[in-house]
């Protein structure tokens, strides 16, 4: 039986939820508040969700769905425009490459694996924006950042696994 017009919106509507939560919480977290050096330290959902839902749902966010994302980040951060891109391509690589073990993994050996993998992502960053731009960039923020983002990964991932098991049934 072929299904009808709403089904196939709604189906639409939830396969697009993980780019569409990944990309309003992305906007959201770049919201200037005026407060004196927040942008030190506030987190990467960005990555945070890369990591979950290309773990999770890598039908749901694939490669240039990333690209995509990234892309739109580097333009409204004011990163170097392809360096957050690269960076995000780079992690999901690396991250498609340990799938097949972490899928079945402890909660615990997630968050380390998280851990390794941004910290790398943070390190690169630096790296790049040491060869790109002129003087050497303050390496604190990037640490501070990638340990808030580290942080905070427990809650989101919590979070996105509810989505999961609500919008996103098989």
């Amino acid at each position: 039986m072929n299904p009808t017009f709403w089904q196939r919106i709604d189906g639409l509507a939830r396969s697009a939820c993980p780019f569409t939560i990944t990309l309003l919480l992305s906007v959201l977290f770049l919201v200037p508040l005026r407060i004196p050096n927040l942008a030190e330290v506030v987190p990467s959902v960005l990555l945070i969700s890369v990591f979950y839902w290309t773990l999770y749902r890598p039908d749901l966010m694939p490669v240039w769905a990333v690209f995509g994302l990234a892309f739109i980040h580097d333009l409204l951060s004011g990163i170097l425009l392809g360096v957050g891109a690269l960076i995000l391509l780079l992690f999901c690589l690396a991250l498609n490459g340990q799938r097949k073990f972490l899928v079945g993994a402890s909660f615990s050996a997630l968050w380390i694996n998280f851990f390794i993998l941004s910290s790398l992502a943070f390190l690169f960053q630096w790296v790049l924006i040491y060869l790109l731009e002129p003087g050497i960039p303050d390496y604190r923020p990037v640490i501070f950042q990638n340990l808030t983002t580290v942080a905070v990964y427990p809650a989101f991932s919590w979070i996105f696994a509810l989505i999961q098991r609500t919008l996103l049934k098989d």
